[in-house]
């Protein structure tokens, strides 16, 4: 199987609605590969321990190939663009998500990131704050850079608090990571 063949089931599995992380990583582990699970017959993943019968049920509902070719065209979008996709098992995966037993299958990564920055801290808020809302998350951030150089801040890329708390951190020469909620394909705001 060629690393293309393997990213391409790693992003299928990721879009199965219906099997989130914490059992898309017990079918791994319990099949040996996230390879297995658009490979192997119906019956043989009826006899997944504790959830067979349930995901064949899933399974027969949706169509694998169609998820496959699914797969296929982000796999052909984050070639284009430029985007790493890390895998949970990849050694480049985040090591603070390791911890979270729901935490995503894949980052998708554009851009340098340090991820194992001493000092991280989220931020995020209302999309409508108040002018004083947005004064307190600019002094917090620029309060964090004198006392703490250096903190990762990470937030969404929405609009108010997210960008704000963004805007912020670039002024005062910290880090960022901007977290999109939804799929590669667009940017919110634009």
């Amino acid at each position: 199987m060629t690393e293309q063949d393997k990213l391409q089931h790693r992003i299928a599995l990721s879009l199965i609605k219906g099997i989130g992380p914490k059992l898309a990583r017990n079918l791994i582990a319990y099949l040996g590969s996230e390879s297995a699970l658009f490979e192997e017959k119906l019956p043989v993943l009826a006899k997944v321990p504790g959830i067979g019968p349930a995901l064949e049920q899933l399974l027969r509902k949706i169509d694998r190939q169609d998820l496959l070719q699914q797969a296929e065209k982000e796999c052909q979008f984050i070639e284009k663009h430029k985007i790493t996709p890390v895998f949970f098992s990849d050694p480049a995966y985040p090591g603070r998500l390791s911890f979270c037993e729901d935490a995503p299958l894949m980052v998708y990564i554009h851009g340098q990131v340090c991820y194992d920055a001493p000092k991280t801290i989220a931020i995020v808020g209302t999309r409508t704050p108040t002018d004083n809302g947005k004064e307190l998350c600019e002094k917090l951030v620029s309060d964090l850079a004198v006392r703490h150089p250096g903190t990762l801040i990470i937030s969404g890329l929405a609009y108010g608090v997210d960008i704000t708390a963004h805007s912020a951190a670039l002024k005062s020469g910290l880090p960022t990571i901007g977290v999109l909620a939804h799929g590669l394909d667009r940017i919110y705001p634009p």
